[in-house]
């Protein structure tokens, strides 16, 4: 019974690392705009929102979480500056702060006079006192968040798949809809969280098999098959919840054509549930955005203690990342989402490529530190731009 629930706790997770402020805003803007051709849209987005990043945490695993490794190719001083930049725009100056201001957004609903500083203020200290501790953010996040997170997003998808109806599909081909819809991934940046989540679960799944006495050091054997059992949970919940989430898009589309990214999930849910939708999109946005913001906030605090300031406690460093996201999440989504995009549309094939060549590379035995994959696929990205 243990295993199993290690297991399924693994895959809950892995789930809530991915499943961020974005990962419930971008999936809605991708069906609204699919044109009837939902899951060609759908699939766009799950390639580059499950595959890829599953695919991110499998080429840590076998790099063992060592992010030098992984990144040989660009040096240590580049794989430092990676690091930084990286976890900058995951963190405190991308989307650490988008999860502050979507939360803001879901609290309108419960709270209309809610000002944006005060319920930034109020989720930041929440993050810190969650992200202090450590050592249980796995199980904070696949044992208790997690299942609310799910239970409040189906309440939502449930009713609003029921109530709603199809609109005429419109002369957009499919393809359109499936290339949206994977461009539109790229701003879920869940690669990039990859990389540095992967570490959490190394170290999760490392130390409960120690405790299990289970073997941990046989080639990966035991945690790489731990982290598939736990990789077709998590994947699975998340392409589940994005369909569901593009089909709402669509549904709704007509309701939705000025509405705001941010809050397109209270008006679907405000069109289907009535009263009770408040607080049931309120308990979704939250804890959607609580779970990424705890991981991120902890592995941005880690990276300035590290990399640094080694004079930098716990404590501080999280202060340091908080109050950073703060002061960003005084943009709007709208806002933030603009700066990130063109760096994410530019950088992201690259990073993908590299992963892909990684992997191969480990699987095959064949030693490659080379930058090649990664700068052609960027100079060609650029080129076409």
């Amino acid at each position: 019974m243990k295993y199993q629930w290690l297991v399924v706790s693994t895959g809950f997770a892995l789930f809530s690392m991915f499943f961020g402020s974005g990962n419930l805003v971008f999936p809605i803007a991708v069906g609204r705009e699919s044109e009837g051709h939902y899951l060609f849209a759908a699939l766009g987005i799950i390639v580059t929102g499950v595959i890829v990043p599953f695919l991110g945490v499998l080429g840590m695993m076998l790099y063992k979480g060592d992010i030098y490794h992984f990144f040989s190719c660009f040096g240590k001083r580049g794989t430092l500056v990676f690091s930084f930049l990286a976890l900058g725009l995951m963190g405190p100056f991308g989307v650490l702060a988008r999860c502050l201001t979507v939360a803001h957004g879901a609290l309108l609903l419960v709270l209309p006079n809610a000002s944006l500083p005060l319920s930034s203020m109020v989720m930041c200290l929440v993050i810190f006192f969650l992200a202090a501790n450590k050592n249980k953010i796995v199980t904070t996040l696949g044992s208790v968040l997690t299942p609310f997170l799910l239970l409040s997003i189906a309440v939502i998808a449930f009713y609003g798949l029921n109530q709603g109806s199809f609109p005429e599909t419109t002369a957009l081909s499919g393809l359109g809809a499936l290339t949206n819809g994977f461009f539109q991934g790229y701003q879920m940046m869940d690669l990039l969280a990859a990389f540095f989540f992967s570490q959490f679960i190394i170290k999760y799944l490392t130390n409960k098999l120690l405790a299990s006495q289970l073997p941990v050091d046989n080639g990966t054997d035991h945690l790489l098959n731990h982290f598939y059992k736990a990789s077709l949970i998590g994947a699975g919940i998340l392409s589940a919840v994005y369909l569901a989430l593009v089909l709402l898009g669509w549904m709704y589309s007509p309701l939705l054509a000025e509405t705001p990214p941010q809050e397109m999930l209270g008006e679907i849910a405000l069109a289907s549930l009535g009263k009770v939708a408040a607080p049931c999109v309120a308990l979704a946005v939250l804890f959607a955005c609580l779970t990424t913001a705890i991981v991120l906030t902890s592995l941005f605090a880690d990276f300035l203690r590290a990399e640094v300031s080694d004079k930098l406690g716990n404590r501080q460093a999280l202060a340091c990342t908080l109050g950073i996201g703060f002061v960003v999440s005084t943009f709007d989504f709208a806002a933030i989402a603009k700066f990130l995009g063109p760096v994410l549309e530019a950088v992201y094939p690259a990073l993908i490529v590299l992963t892909i060549v990684n992997i191969a590379g480990k699987l095959l035995g064949v030693k490659s530190s080379s930058h090649w994959p990664f700068t052609l696929t960027l100079a060609a990205k650029l080129c076409f731009v």
